[in-house]
């Protein structure tokens, strides 16, 4: 006499309905890994970048506030006369004086910032995919009668390029935008030319 015993099996729609909620898990498990994974990568090539820039951003600054002068300025350009500082000579006169000069330039698809120092070949700051043409924003002082000081900053007209007025340039401010693939970024800063035995290290940064 044979026993006929029940058999455990799944059938069709139960496999079917088994391989479709592998398949969901498995796909919503890869979107969070790599959504995760891009959010990572994008924060970790912006940190990069900023700091670049804000290393680069702060010896320009430091340039300026031992600057003496400006002798030539454009958005994408500026030239200065510097105190150049030395531990050995920490009160610079004019004989520690050099010519200075940031710029940008479009090479293929980057763009470039150069520092030249005096006739020295130019330095490679950095090469980014774009950075904004509009750099530079001088700004001269000249008597207010009006002003509690006496005194008021004027925006500089570059276009008109007045000698007398370039000469009283005491302030300029710095905005660095910055795009790099995907990524993009402006960093804002300003800074007075003082004689270098009395430079303020410290910039007030704005970043966004």
């Amino acid at each position: 006499m044979k026993i006929h015993q029940p058999q455990n099996a799944f059938t069709l729609v139960e496999l079917l309905l088994g391989m479709s909620l592998t398949i969901l898990v498995g796909g919503v498990l890869y979107l969070m890994q790599s959504t995760g994974m891009s959010s990572v990568k994008k924060g970790t090539t912006q940190l990069l970048l900023t700091s670049e820039i804000r290393n680069n951003m702060e010896r320009m600054v430091a340039d300026i506030r031992n600057s003496k002068e400006v002798l030539e300025i454009k958005p994408d350009m500026i030239k200065l006369r510097v105190y150049k500082y030395e531990p050995e000579k920490p009160e610079p006169g004019e004989d520690a004086l050099v010519t200075v000069t940031y710029e940008l330039e479009k090479i293929g698809r980057q763009t470039v910032m150069w520092r030249t120092e005096n006739r020295e070949n130019p330095l490679k700051l950095m090469a980014i995919e774009e950075i904004n043409d509009k750099m530079f924003f001088p700004f001269f002082e000249f008597y207010d009668k009006a002003s509690p000081t006496g005194w008021s900053y004027y925006p500089y007209d570059m276009v008109s390029n007045d000698s007398g007025q370039r000469k009283l340039i005491s302030l300029i401010q710095i905005r660095l935008s910055f795009r790099q693939q995907t990524e993009s970024a402006e960093l804002v800063t300003s800074a007075n030319l003082r004689p270098a035995t009395s430079r303020i290290r410290q910039p007030s940064w704005k970043s966004r």
